[in-house]
């Protein structure tokens, strides 16, 4: 499970992800998973990840390159949104999530620490 917190993580460190991809993704890496299951560890892990301040959720119209930042309250809010979890069409409201400082800094330093604990087994 730690892998794919640092998988999403990292899609967040590369580049504004959207929602939708999150779910993509955990649908590919656990296909054995209902989609429903998959949606509910994906939601599970995004409020974890903003709640511990490690990325920020983005308002964004699809095809343009204006991000609005969102409160963490009212990100929290539109995962319960049914419509942010679909990829949108061309012009329409989507979510998109990036990285902070401390999400990126964090990503970088477990990850040494987990390749020092492996050394050292």
């Amino acid at each position: 499970m730690k892998e794919i917190v640092y998988k999403i993580l990292w899609s967040t460190i590369e580049d504004f992800v959207g929602l939708w991809d999150v779910l993509w993704e955990l649908n590919s890496v656990l296909p054995e998973k209902i989609h429903k299951e998959n949606h509910q560890l994906a939601d599970q892990i995004l409020r974890y990840l903003l709640d511990q301040n490690l990325i920020k959720f983005y308002l964004n119209r699809w095809g343009n390159d204006n991000l609005e930042e969102l409160e963490s309250s009212e990100a929290l809010k539109l995962l319960d949104e049914e419509k942010y979890w679909n990829p949108p069409s061309m012009n329409e409201l989507c979510i998109k999530i990036g990285n902070t400082e401390k999400g990126q800094k964090y990503y970088n330093e477990e990850l040494v620490d987990d390749f020092m604990n492996g050394l050292l087994e």
